[in-house]
């Protein structure tokens, strides 16, 4: 940074003050107002304001000796192992959202097609699973059927009518004419009210099932998501657009083979099925030609099943990707901005779309064609049955209305496999649609979020054990981030661990939170096996402060009480947890106070802000075990001295783990563990090893 900011104009904010010692002037800002500026030197000498902020950053050694033995390829050593762990922690639990490259893009896909085929669903099929999940609504979809069954029949039943009426105007009787044709009319008006009834019942009832089953779907499918383990959101397929996108479209696309088009097809079978039992009645051998000709419709409609679902399939990977740059470039759009990309990701966008699009021009021409097969085959049929027709009458063995009976009961037939075949676009997406949804309600996370099962112990005194732990995250298999990890977290005290980026510490709280199983080596808590306890349990053991705070679109009041969802938290408690966190006096100056509403994840409130209010929500819930993963690293100094007295009256009475950079922070804890590779080099209080003159003392160096 120090070089590339040598020839341009350079600001800098920081509140490690150790890294803007060099700088031309320093501006001191408190409360939106500059109180100091100079140089280093100058501010030092003053011994205003930023020299009491370099004071309480010092650290304390108690050896004043400098002269340390450096080692330059360990150095570099470190740099390139912590560049390595720090890959793979990337892409686990302090995952921020990126937008990918086209070689992450091709990887990702690579990754996401072997990840299909491993999941692909395997059970009964997914037309006859999600009928299983409509099973709530069956007496609906029972009488909807019913009305589906008597709506189809009607169709014939005209066409036998239409024949009939036909017929009478052969008929040399005017009287005779009237009185059969007003006969003919109330059978219509009949065929009318009957078939009002019946598409009002077909269309409404399966409307409300079709609806219940998308919002059964879209219910079960997110709890599904937040059931699955960590390690399942590790994979680049399952990234946020990806699995949003999937969420949106998914559930409401089952509806191509459910509900209303149910009701369509059952419609268009009671249609062809009477269509046929008719026309056997009144002209058998005429029938049998016109059959001929069905299996090609059959077919045709078959063919348009089948190759769209292979179009569907592809579609929807593609849109998954679109959805994901989306999604990630609306997510990160100051950088977008800062970067000047937007012409750059909307080209990104627009390229992955054109992959559907083009599917959608071929898609056109094999409907079209296979469309207009089926509609010619009619027209071939009529030819032949007219050609047919003619010669039964010239011979005497049929009539010309029998000849418009089976004309009309077949042709309505026909009609209703056109229909039918006509929904193979929806059907098509709905198979490929029920597929994923099913596979991803067949996998069983190795470890079950939702899990009640397991012990809760009656007494926890805090205790923990981590004994050989070995661990390399599920999707990074060649990065081993800890190697024979051994260590005892004593009850009540606070143990810190220190080391460089990438060395595995943020690792150690993951596993302690049991978002992952290590694997190799064991973790005891009060001697029993983590992976025994009842995982809603333990975690409510836990209070956690992480690096980048998360919080909601939500109020204060509510972002605060999230803390613990198993009581109602009362706003003093809320109040108090506000105060202990130094958020108390902001909050109040606010117009809404605890009620104002700070924006999706937090876009309303400054780093340090979004931080305290974490802390708090850490604190309501009086945990047993306190977890800080540089909880006061988005603090200034003087909010830093001031939380971090908070954490300390915190820590009392728990067991506390502290990940620290900052060394200033974990001074007074308990036990200070150095992590190197893996592994614990060094551990004892601040001052013993700085006697040690170890890796400790060269972090503490390295950090003045």
């Amino acid at each position: 940074l120090d070089r590339a900011s040598r020839g341009r104009t350079t600001i800098v904010i920081a509140h490690r003050l150790s890294t803007i010692v060099n700088a031309s002037k320093i501006i001191v800002l408190n409360a939106g107002s500059v109180v100091e500026e100079g140089n280093h030197e100058t501010l030092m000498n003053a011994k205003g304001a930023y020299y009491g902020l370099v004071e309480a950053q010092n650290i304390h050694l108690k050896s004043k000796d400098k002269n340390m033995d450096e080692n330059g390829n360990d150095e570099d050593d470190e740099a390139a192992t912590a560049l390595a762990y720090d890959r793979a922690r990337s892409l686990s639990y302090h995952r921020q959202d990126t937008i990918d490259t086209k070689t992450v893009k091709n990887e990702t896909n690579d990754k996401t097609n072997e990840a299909k085929a491993v999941a692909e669903y395997k059970g009964p099929g997914p037309f006859f699973a999600m009928l299983a999940m409509n099973k709530p609504e069956l007496d609906l979809i029972i009488l909807a059927c019913i009305a589906c069954i008597c709506n189809g029949g009607i169709q014939p039943a005209f066409g036998v009518i239409l024949s009939k009426i036909i017929a009478v105007f052969q008929t040399c009787d005017p009287k005779l004419q009237e009185k059969r044709v007003l006969t003919y009319i109330l059978i219509f008006i009949g065929f009318g009210v009957l078939m009002l009834l019946t598409m009002f019942l077909q269309s409404f009832l399966f409307a409300i099932s079709g609806e219940s089953l998308t919002q059964r779907l879209r219910a079960k499918i997110f709890r599904t998501l937040l059931q699955q383990d960590i390690a399942y959101f590790d994979q680049p397929e399952n990234n946020t657009g990806a699995l949003c996108t999937r969420l949106a479209t998914e559930a409401s696309e089952v509806q191509g083979a459910t509900g209303v088009r149910i009701g369509t097809m059952l419609q268009n079978i009671s249609n062809l099925g009477v269509g046929i039992i008719l026309a056997f009645i009144y002209g058998w051998s005429l029938t049998l030609i016109m059959l001929a000709f069905v299996p090609f419709m059959i077919l045709a409609g078959f063919l348009q099943t089948y190759l769209l679902t292979g179009i569907a399939d592809k579609d929807k990977k593609v849109l998954e990707e679109a959805g994901k740059i989306a999604v990630e470039s609306i997510s990160n759009i100051r950088t977008v901005a800062q970067l000047t990309k937007e012409q750059y990701f909307g080209d990104e966008y627009c390229k992955l779309l054109d992959f559907p699009y083009r599917n959608s021009l071929k898609r056109a021409h094999i409907f079209g064609i296979l469309f207009s097969i089926s509609d010619s085959i009619m027209f071939f049929a009529q030819a032949a049955l007219f050609t047919f027709g003619a010669w039964q009458v010239e011979r005497g063995n049929m009539s010309f209305e029998n000849i418009m009976l089976v004309l009309n009961c077949i042709l309505f037939g026909a009609m209703a496999v056109g229909q039918t075949a006509s929904l193979a676009p929806d059907y098509s997406k709905a198979i490929s649609s029920s597929k994923n949804i099913l596979s991803l309600f067949q996998r069983i996370p190795v470890i079950d979020n939702s899990s009640t099962a397991g012990n809760e112990l009656a007494t926890f005194d805090g205790q923990i054990d981590l004994v050989d732990l070995e661990f390399h995250y599920p999707n990074r298999p060649e990065v081993q981030v800890l190697k024979k990890f051994n260590l005892t977290i004593e009850p009540n005290r606070q143990t810190a661990l220190v080391g460089s980026s990438g060395c595995g510490k943020s690792t150690i709280i993951q596993l302690l939170e049991h978002f992952y199983d290590p694997t190799g080596g064991r973790i005891l808590v009060n001697q029993n096996e983590l992976p025994s306890l009842n995982l809603q349990w333990w975690r409510s053991q836990i209070g956690f402060v992480s690096q980048e705070p998360v919080l909601f679109d939500a109020t204060i009041t509510e972002n605060i009480a999230y803390g613990d969802t198993a009581r109602e938290v009362s706003m003093e408690e809320i109040q108090q947890a506000a105060k202990n966190a130094n958020i108390d006096d902001f909050i109040q100056n606010l117009p809404q106070r605890y009620e104002t509403n700070i924006g999706s994840r937090g876009t309303q409130l400054s780093g340090g802000q979004k931080q305290r209010i974490a802390i708090a929500r850490a604190l309501i819930r009086n945990p047993k075990v306190l977890l800080l993963d540089e909880a006061t690293s988005a603090l200034d100094t003087e909010n830093e001295r001031i939380v971090q007295e908070a954490l300390d009256q915190a820590s009392k009475g728990r067991t506390t783990v502290v990940i620290a950079h900052r060394l200033s922070t974990i001074q007074n804890s308990d036990r200070i563990c150095v992590v190197h590779r893996g592994r614990i080099v060094e551990s004892g209080k601040h001052d013993e090893l700085l006697a040690r003159k170890g890796h400790y003392y060269r972090l503490a160096q390295s950090k003045r």
